[in-house]
């Protein structure tokens, strides 16, 4: 039993460090490639070169499930990104040996450079390409924000949508400097 339980430990971590979800990266670099521009880094991507640390108070692995669920406190560092949030779950192919989805709950923080995400419940998805915020979403960059009921960001076309529902309607403050900033390439919209 003992040999069994360790066998799964080391699996799960197998799977997270040679986890290969790449929302933008493998956008990013396809652009480059066709000579396409793309302007900083895609904001909250994953990628399969830089090792991924996870912190929690409490993790299960799953096999029949294919998860990995992390509870207490959860902490995950990539690169410049961290994401804080209660529980995650991370929903892998046992075939592909990869990531197909991370479900972050309960507090959820993500950041990126200047970059600030937050919600209840944020959902990472390899195969749309996007992150969907929900529950009192708010997405910042620089002092730029937007809320709403939902916010949807596509990672390989760096683009997002929020929405409203009726009672809560979508907001945004913009500042033109944060915008100037990004398109002269310093920093995409560095604090004076």
């Amino acid at each position: 039993m003992r040999k069994s339980l360790l066998r799964w430990f080391f699996f799960a971590w197998f799977l997270i460090l040679r986890s290969t979800i790449v929302f933008a990266a493998d956008a990013g670099a396809e652009a480059k490639e066709k000579g396409g521009k793309k302007s900083g880094t895609p904001a909250f991507e994953l990628n399969k070169k830089d090792p991924i640390y996870i912190t929690s108070d409490w993790m299960e692995v799953d096999q029949i499930k294919n998860t990995i669920t992390y509870k207490g406190r959860v902490v995950t560092v990539q690169a410049d990104m961290t994401m804080r949030s209660e529980k995650l779950i991370a929903y892998y192919d046992p075939e592909m040996k990869q990531m197909k989805q991370i479900v972050l709950e309960g507090k959820v923080n993500a950041v990126q450079g200047n970059r600030t995400a937050t919600g209840e419940k944020a959902v990472f998805d390899d195969k749309a390409k996007t992150v969907t915020l929900t529950g009192n979403p708010v997405m910042r960059q620089g002092n730029s924000q937007v809320t709403g009921t939902k916010v949807v960001y596509f990672t390989e076309q760096d683009r997002a949508v929020a929405e409203g529902d009726g009672k809560v309607r979508v907001q945004a403050t913009i500042f033109p400097e944060d915008l100037q900033s990004q398109d002269k390439g310093d920093g995409a919209g560095k604090q004076k």
